[in-house]
């Protein structure tokens, strides 16, 4: 306990007499353990996905994987892991492995939402639709209402508390909530009563919702129902030993034929799938339809990132601290000649540490509880710290940077021979090879983050710049039904604040149908099909490179015209193609009264996006006033009109759909949405970047405080001699500024990799040149410059007398 006490107390002593480098030390790991306690925060909760099911590891979500008649894996899409509803008794009857078998389905609509009502009060909720055994299979629990017979009843709901108090206020009685009355979609109104209260869904679920109805009302199947029909989830619970055997014995289901001819387009054979639980957020081979999708090179560069920041704190703590043993010489030397061993040496260097450490930790706690909010609203995630919880992050972090922070050090000090110690020959700081190396590493990461970020702007310009084939700006899109689109057209077209309207079932980043033709020659081409009207390119701007725009004077444009893109013109190997009939081409909308076969081509449009620059422009059919979804209408707003035209827009939907919600929202602004996770990822490289150059510019201030302080006589020569100040300085910085130069032979080709990785995943990009690679070094040896000339400024310019009396 004595020695324990010496040891605090030296380490305490040490610290106040040497402020400054306790200081930096302390703020810098602060700085990085804030950093890496909040994304390890984030990917802690990422990883707790469906962690909270107490069956989880006996639910598998039920899929098909189509395979090509050559054995080729066809890639999974939505419409993959959706099933009839029918499936989920014949499975669970039919194949005896199966415990029990749930289906889930959501609202579909503009948001998967639909609007749930209760007199003045309504609010656009999600809806799930579920099997009645849903809350044995899955755990979510109930705060009123009885799980086993919550969903018994056709026209029963359970909603969650969020929705419950929304409703009902902050009403502590749930059970009081029970036999309620609440309406779904007031223009085609479903009464449902309310059956049972359930906590609200975790963020951490792959399934979202706010409400639940049962799939045994024919009210439910209207609201799932979409231009596919009512598809589901289906999950199934079965130990994972057995899981081998449900998969073979569905292979051998006598219903799997009959299920083919159902759902699979064009009649494809398919395997079955068991997609376990835990694997439905993780897997984005395997779309997640009805919740958020991961993304785990996100949350494993979040991690790594977190890491990076605190190992280039931790390595400051080791510079400073082997640029400061020479001080330390002296003591270890009387230490050793005292009889101290070198253990007794390691455990008060390593106390020293630890101390340091747990100051730091309790600094990064601290901004780590500050910086939350911020954080959460950058990352979109509701993250709380939770010390009793979450103590074992604080936990570990302490221990690692104890660990990392304090062994070279206390290995390094506690070596020196007591003769050298005592003669001040044990100085291994200054130009030591590791702390340079440190610091080398250091500006090679902030360098290469500052690169990053410097090519995602200069993509971001790109994709904002590009010409998309289009003109975007002040066009508003306003979601319609197939009952108003008419009238609300007509109600709004003759105002003079609008240059133009158009209606289409496909509003750019969005999915549009795809079809496959072949050719005379055999060959297959892949295209894909929009509906417009006869304003379309007009009120777009898009240019028709040859042939005719679709005429509202030619009412067979309805039913035997096309018009087609260049790049289709390009796959169909016509020189050409107007006035050519496509044979073969058949398309006949469910909702439309008349289709089209064989249709004879009246124009080629120029090529535009309708997808966001990641992919490539693929063969397109434009058909007149076919719409197989629910169409949107495009208002180009003249200039200068923008808020008033808004309002005209909304004023006029209130008159035409009084009972339908004003959906509405301007087309760059969708458009750029497409590339929010470039924009998302942006950040965390120009917040990482700053933080890492913020850290470094900390290690190298404080070992250039050193190396000044210990170079105090010769400075005082220098001065004597006649030496200006900005030739002291040069004398004093030039060592250090020679590390951001070869942080940069480090740092380039390592950017250059990762970045060029990154733009493939673009179709369109630019092309990496040396003028972000140049500004990066450039930018970081001017930091680093003028790190180093704070400090050595004010010892330039001091009087050689104080210098030399100071030695």
């Amino acid at each position: 306990r004595t020695m324990l006490r010496s040891y605090l107390t030296t380490a305490i002593r040490n610290m106040m007499r040497k402020k400054r480098y306790a200081f930096i030390n302390v703020f810098g790991l602060g700085l990085g353990l804030a950093c890496c306690i909040l994304m390890t925060l984030f990917v802690k909760h990422e990883w707790s996905r469906d962690q909270f099911h107490e069956k989880r590891d006996q639910l598998f979500r039920l899929a098909m994987q189509r395979v090509q008649p050559d054995g080729q894996v066809i890639p999974m899409n939505i419409w993959d892991t959706m099933f009839p509803l029918s499936l989920v008794d014949d499975v669970k009857n039919d194949i005896p492995s199966v415990v029990q078998a749930c289906a889930f389905m959501r609202t579909v609509g503009s948001g998967y939402g639909s609007k749930i009502a209760m007199g003045e009060k309504t609010f656009d909720q999600t809806i799930g639709i579920v099997s009645a055994n849903f809350f044995d299979v899955f755990s979510f629990p109930l705060l009123a209402g009885n799980p086993q017979t919550a969903l018994n009843r056709p026209d029963g709901m359970v909603i969650a508390q969020t929705t419950a108090h929304k409703f009902f206020g902050e009403m502590p009685d749930y059970a009081a909530l029970i036999g309620q009355v609440l309406t779904i979609n007031k223009s085609q109104p479903n009464r449902f009563v309310v059956t049972g209260v359930m906590a609200d869904v975790p963020t951490t679920s792959s399934l979202q919702f706010d409400a639940l109805v049962s799939t045994k009302a024919e009210k439910g199947f209207a609201l799932a129902r979409g231009h596919r029909g009512v598809r589901a989830w289906v999950y199934v619970q079965t130990s994972a030993a057995t899981a081998s055997r449900v998969l073979e014995a569905l292979d051998h289901w006598p219903k799997k034929e009959k299920l083919r001819e159902e759902i699979v387009n064009e009649n494809k054979p398919f395997n079955f799938v068991l997609q376990p639980m835990m694997d439905v957020y993780w897997n984005t081979d395997i779309p997640n339809h009805y919740g958020p999708q991961a993304n785990p090179t996100g949350v494993y560069t979040l991690g790594g990132l977190a890491w990076l920041i605190l190992l280039i704190a931790c390595c400051n703590f080791i510079s400073l601290s082997v640029a400061e043993s020479s001080d330390r010489a002296m003591e270890v030397g009387l230490r050793k000649v005292m009889g101290a061993k070198r253990e007794q040496l390691i455990a008060q260097f390593w106390l020293e540490t630890l101390l340091l450490s747990f100051l730091s930790l309790f600094l990064g706690a601290s901004f780590a509880e500050v910086l939350l909010p911020v954080f959460n609203e950058f990352v979109h995630r509701e993250l709380t710290f939770a010390y009793f919880e979450d103590g074992w992050i604080l936990l570990v972090l302490f221990g690692v940077v104890g660990l990392i922070a304090g062994s070279y050090p206390a290995w390094v000090l506690s070596r020196f021979q007591p003769i050298s110690a005592m003669k001040g020959e044990a100085r291994i700081g200054g130009r030591n090879p590791l702390t340079r190396t440190l610091i080398i590493l250091q500006y090679a990461a902030s360098i290469a983050l500052i690169i990053g970020a410097g090519v995602m702007i200069q993509q971001q310009n790109y994709v904002r710049n590009k010409n998309l084939g289009f003109n975007k700006s002040h066009v508003a899109i306003v979601q319609a039904t197939r009952q108003t689109i008419r009238p609300y057209k007509q109600a709004i077209a003759n105002d003079a604040r609008i240059a133009g309207v158009a209606v289409t079932d496909r509003p750019f980043t969005g999915s549009y149908s795809r079809r496959h033709h072949t050719l005379p020659d055999g060959r297959k081409i892949a295209f894909g099909v929009i509906g417009i009207d006869v304003n379309y390119l007009s009120t777009l701007e898009i240019s028709l490179l040859a042939g005719r725009d679709f005429s509202k004077d030619r009412p067979a444009d309805l039913t035997q015209a096309i018009a087609i893109n260049e790049t289709m013109a390009k796959q169909l190997g016509i020189e050409n193609p107007v006035g050519k009939t496509l044979t073969g081409f058949v398309w006949n909308a469910g909702h439309s009264r008349q289709g089209i076969k064989d249709p004879a081509i009246i124009g080629v449009v120029r090529d535009f996006h309708l997808d966001s620059l990641h992919k490539q422009i693929m063969p397109l059919a434009l058909v007149l006033e076919k719409y197989t979804t629910a169409p949107s209408v495009l208002v180009r707003i003249r200039p200068g009109h923008v808020f008033e035209t808004v309002e005209l827009l909304k004023s006029t939907w209130k008159r035409v759909a009084p009972n339908e919600p004003f959906e509405f929202a301007f087309l760059d602004e969708r458009l750029n949405r497409q590339y929010a996770n470039e924009v998302y990822w942006f950040r965390v490289l120009i917040y990482s970047a700053l933080m890492a150059v913020a850290l470094s510019c900390l290690g190298l201030f404080g070992l250039a405080s050193l190396s000044v302080a210990r170079r105090t006589k010769e400075i005082g020569i220098r001065k004597v001699l006649g030496a200006s100040a900005s030739q002291v300085m040069w004398s004093l910085s030039k060592n250090f500024i020679k590390l951001p130069l070869v942080a940069n032979v480090i740092a380039w080709p390592v950017a250059y990799w990762m970045m060029d990785r990154w733009l493939t995943n673009f179709a369109y990009r630019i092309e990496l040149s040396a003028g972000v690679f140049a500004i990066a070094g450039i930018l970081t040896l001017l930091v680093a410059l003028l790190t180093v000339n704070i400090q050595t400024l004010k010892d330039a310019r001091r009087n050689p007398v104080d210098a030399l009396r100071y030695e």
